[in-house]
């Protein structure tokens, strides 16, 4: 989704610098966004709405051949209980059977698929209609569709459509997103990336300009110091 901060340092550094490096999209990154594309579609043929959101080198198009890939994962669960394990067993059928079998179907080199959150449509459409009733899920739906690389986005279209343009809703969970994104940038393995997303562009032997060597270590230090 656009931006809902514009005025926000903290996300305007992060979003420019991820523009900057899908520049140089690597083939690794696309075969896998497609890849993780063809899940969805196989998965959405029994019937579920699914979706999902990539994060780390792929959301930078910096992935190489022995790169993990983060996933967010939207499903309708069938219920509007906060999206678990032992309350939505198809989590655990799509993480450890279809996500494996799958994906050595219609990879020829499968990789590494780390769930990192689950966002439970069902619930996220009854706290849209009913302010107060969950503002956590619909700021890590916002946080997520913010800073991601979508795979698979209609069914998450409407709920992005129902947020839009709802001013005060990010004026009350944009401090907290801040903070959540300013805390993900302060971790050791989000700043090693960055050195290595420009190690991986300086040995394709791509220039990348000083002002915006300058502009990723004014993101490191920014993030560094808070």
């Amino acid at each position: 989704m656009r931006n809902p901060f514009p005025d926000n340092p903290v996300f305007q550094k992060f979003l420019g610098l991820k523009d900057y490096f899908r520049k140089f999209t690597t083939p690794e990154s696309v075969r896998r966004t497609r890849e993780l594309a063809r899940v969805a579609r196989i998965l959405q043929k029994t019937g579920e709405k699914i979706s999902f959101d990539l994060l780390g080198s792929v959301n930078f198009g910096m992935a190489v051949e022995n790169s993990d890939v983060d996933v967010v994962m939207y499903l309708d669960c069938g219920h509007e209980e906060e999206a678990r394990y032992d309350n939505t067993p198809m989590l655990r059928i799509y993480e450890s059977l279809f996500f494996a079998t799958i994906l050595r179907e219609v990879s020829n080199n499968p990789f590494r698929l780390q769930i990192v959150d689950f966002i439970n449509l069902r619930r996220l459409d009854r706290a849209i209609r009913e302010p107060g009733f969950d503002d956590d899920i619909i700021a890590r739906f916002v946080f997520y569709r913010t800073i991601c690389r979508g795979v698979n986005k209609p069914p998450i279209r409407p709920y992005e459509k129902a947020i839009a343009g709802n001013k005060e809703l990010f004026r009350r969970i944009e401090e907290t997103l801040t903070a959540a994104l300013v805390e993900l940038t302060r971790s050791s393995s989000h700043r090693l990336s960055f050195h290595k997303y420009v190690s991986r562009l300086q040995e394709q032997n791509v220039k990348i300009p000083p002002s915006m060597l300058e502009k990723i270590q004014d993101y490191l230090n920014l993030t560094a110091n808070g």
